[in-house]
């Protein structure tokens, strides 16, 4: 049951810190508060049905061997959620998958069990990559659609085409962040349906309470958006998240976001980028899985002793 409850507030953080994300890209379309919520919502349970449960399966497969999980569950759930309180608390956008990676690495080594090296090595190289294709893909396509959308900036076209590619990025981040609490549910117990609408929920609920602070930071402190900028970096990161995903490699909505809406920022002027904050979220991605590694360990070794 502890353990069940941990996932949840977990998840719940997620909603605090990648729903800020998400709700940041989808401002500019001037949606009804209560009606984006909704919408983000349903949008993100369609992940796990239309991309599968890859991500679930590496997170509870390939990180920490099957047998062992058990044992480190708690401790590393604990310890990412730790790692990622403190980072939302001082308004900077982190990485729950590294957090959650490094965490149950650490508790793992902590507690003398086999950790799947080349399961986290994947992990991070995908992270890497998946972030470098976003700020890419925002790049390219905010010089490409620049032209095309010069004559829609304010109109009902460009607002209708950030619905769907947001459509687009809630699916993206339902199939890959979103099924790490549905798998670690999943290992305890409960059926892939409750699972799904577990983890909904709670994010959903997380969303609500928590994800302005995030989202103002994302939203106007990096760049301030407009709908075509919103745009483009949705397009940008849905596709990034969506190729992660489909192929199983956990990796951060979130920060692929960030990436994205610096290439976006940098395309039009790179002096419009908010380079300090870039530069201490910069440091929160390094930090992530260093700090969350060390706090896993401390979490399994408290929980061994006391």
């Amino acid at each position: 049951m502890t353990a069940v409850v941990l996932v949840l507030a977990f998840n719940l953080l997620a909603g605090f810190n990648d729903g800020g994300n998400l709700i940041a890209t989808l401002l500019p379309a001037r949606v009804r508060p209560v009606l984006l919520w909704l919408w983000l919502a349903a949008i993100v349970s369609l992940g796990p049905v239309l991309l599968g449960t890859h991500v679930a399966d590496t997170i509870t497969r390939r990180i920490v061997l099957p047998r062992t999980l058990a044992q480190v569950l708690e401790p590393s759930v604990l310890a990412a959620l730790l790692v990622v309180l403190v980072s939302w608390w001082q308004r900077i956008p982190t990485s729950m998958s590294l957090a959650l990676i490094g965490a149950m690495a650490g508790a793992g080594a902590a507690a003398g069990l086999p950790v799947v090296w080349g399961g986290v090595l994947r992990a991070l190289v995908g992270f890497i990559l998946t972030v470098a294709l976003g700020g890419l893909l925002g790049l390219s396509t905010a010089r490409l659609g620049t032209a095309v959308l010069r004559r829609l900036r304010r109109g009902v076209i460009v607002s209708l085409l950030l619905l769907l590619t947001a459509a687009l990025e809630g699916i993206a981040y339902g199939g890959n962040d979103l099924e790490k609490a549905i798998g670690l549910l999943h290992f305890t117990g409960i059926g892939w349906q409750d699972a799904v609408l577990l983890s909904v929920l709670s994010f959903a609920v997380g969303s609500v309470i928590g994800s302005w602070r995030i989202a103002r930071t994302v939203g106007s402190q990096i760049l301030r958006l407009r709908p075509p900028e919103a745009l483009y970096t949705q397009m940008a990161t849905g596709i990034s998240v969506l190729l992660a995903s489909l192929t199983g490699i956990p990796v951060s909505t979130s920060q692929t976001v960030d990436a994205a809406l610096l290439g976006v920022g940098s395309a039009d002027n790179p002096r419009h980028v908010g380079w300090s904050v870039v530069r201490r979220m910069t440091a929160a991605w390094v930090l992530t899985p260093v700090t969350a590694f060390v706090a896993g360990g401390i979490c399994q070794w408290l929980s061994r002793t006391f």
